[in-house]
């Protein structure tokens, strides 16, 4: 395990799904229109995306985040919590990959906070969040496998699976293994596994699939909740036409397009698209947008991560359900409290997503928070804190989302059939919500 302090202020790869996507998108119809790099992420150089900006035409340029009431003292903190980095060497199918931790010890001795980004991300994804809650939480941070600080291995390279969501979320119970064990001589604290759009979905195999369960059974007893920010569920019926964009981008495509000087105006249309709230299109979020795409060894990684996740006939592009059906099963092996959220104008996994997940997962609440979209993390940072830190306080469902606006679901409690032969027959336990964990 090696500790080093992360450099605060380096490029940091887009936290949004949708946006990503929809540039994919628009590369894919115009071969010109996006931008790489070769160089490695480490090696980017030092400066914040608004200052990166700042050659380019005014038209080109959107607002800092320090001219946003909201976002800038969240920034202000998240720069001075310096976390710290631990890079974990996990191994599977005999390849090992270093998964990098940002740990934050601003509250030591207090639960612990486990974030889990999403794809084409890393753990900068959780920057505003992890400032507000920096005062009252231990926080770390997961690089995923081929994001971030992490390593990021061709696919090529490892295991056929390597980035499907359940290698992932092996690899990070073993960096969480490590974490556990630097602290056994301490009374033990519980965890909550936050995740965010792929970042949920690895949350979901970590705690519902069989054999992560008995390989990680120690470490599951640690784990007190969950909280999974628009999470992706594994039954996808159709292949958005984003996906199939995304499996065909080429890097000539991206590089020719900022060749040619198109590439920066297409990413701050794109940024202003993919907020409700439009003090959150900044010009840092243009700047990650603009490197998610860059890196070569990052974006191949997404696509992996896309192929492996996505369970379609490459052929005729049908779900293959054989494979999906187990994965959804599992589901019903989850025994630790479950808050689903999403925001009610998610136009890159809609909030039928949600309710679907909530009726599958044992005593799942749903909260819907209405006029934002998927990028709850950098959209709405303080109501994910909120949410985050009353779930794991316990409180009652009617009380996680009160004054929010929000929309509570329960999932439906089973109804018992009466008895049909004998009057003396019991009924079996109805399904109810899970008692909170103190």
């Amino acid at each position: 395990m090696n500790t080093t302090k992360p450099d605060r202020h380096r490029r940091k790869p887009v936290g949004v799904l949708a946006g990503a996507l929809v540039l994919l998108s628009l590369a894919s119809v115009n071969p010109l229109a996006a931008a790489p790099s070769s160089a490695p992420r480490r090696a980017d150089p030092i400066e914040k995306g608004a200052t990166r900006l700042r050659h380019h035409p005014a038209s080109a340029r959107l607002p800092s985040e320090t001219n946003s009431p909201v976002l800038a003292p969240l920034a202000a903190q998240w720069h001075r919590l310096a976390p710290e980095l631990v890079r974990c060497p996990t191994t599977r199918s005999n390849h090992t990959v270093n998964l990098a931790i940002h740990r934050i010890r601003q509250a030591p001795g207090r639960p612990v906070l486990v974030f889990i980004h999403g794809l084409l991300s890393d753990h900068l994804t959780w920057e505003y969040v992890a400032a507000a809650l920096a005062a009252d939480y231990e926080l770390w941070l997961v690089d995923l496998p081929g994001c971030g600080d992490s390593d990021a291995p061709k696919p090529s390279a490892i295991e056929p699976d390597g980035y499907s969501p359940t290698a992932m979320g092996e690899r990070v119970w073993q960096a969480l293994r490590v974490g556990l064990a630097a602290e056994a001589s301490a009374a033990p604290r519980p965890l909550t596994l936050v995740g965010h759009s792929l970042g949920g979905t690895v949350v979901i195999r970590m705690v519902s699939a069989p054999e992560l369960q008995a390989s990680y059974a120690a470490e599951l007893e640690h784990v007190a909740r969950a909280v999974l920010l628009a999470p992706c569920d594994l039954a996808i019926n159709s292949v958005p036409p984003q996906f199939r964009t995304l499996q065909g981008l080429k890097g000539w495509k991206v590089t020719a397009g900022n060749a040619l000087g198109v590439f920066d105006g297409q990413v701050r249309d794109v940024t202003k698209a993919s907020y409700h709230l439009p003090d959150c299109a900044t010009g840092e979020q243009q700047a990650f947008y603009a490197h998610a795409l860059k890196d070569p060894r990052h974006r191949e990684a997404g696509k992996a991560m896309l192929r492996e996740f996505v369970r379609f006939d490459p052929k005729t592009l049908r779900p293959v359900w054989p494979c999906i059906d187990p994965l959804v099963a599992d589901y019903e092996n989850i025994r630790i409290p479950v808050l689903i959220v999403y925001g009610a104008w998610d136009e890159t996994l809609p909030s039928a997503m949600g309710h679907q997940l909530k009726d599958q997962i044992p005593g799942a609440v749903l909260v819907k928070l209405p006029g934002r979209g998927h990028a709850l993390p950098t959209e709405d940072p303080l109501t994910c804190a909120m949410l985050i830190q009353r779930f794991q306080q316990g409180r009652g469902f009617n009380e996680v989302a009160s004054g929010l606006g929000a929309k509570v679901y329960r999932a439906p409690a089973v109804v018992e059939e009466p008895p049909l032969l004998s009057s003396t027959v019991q009924p079996g336990p109805q399904a109810t919500i899970p008692a909170a964990v103190p």
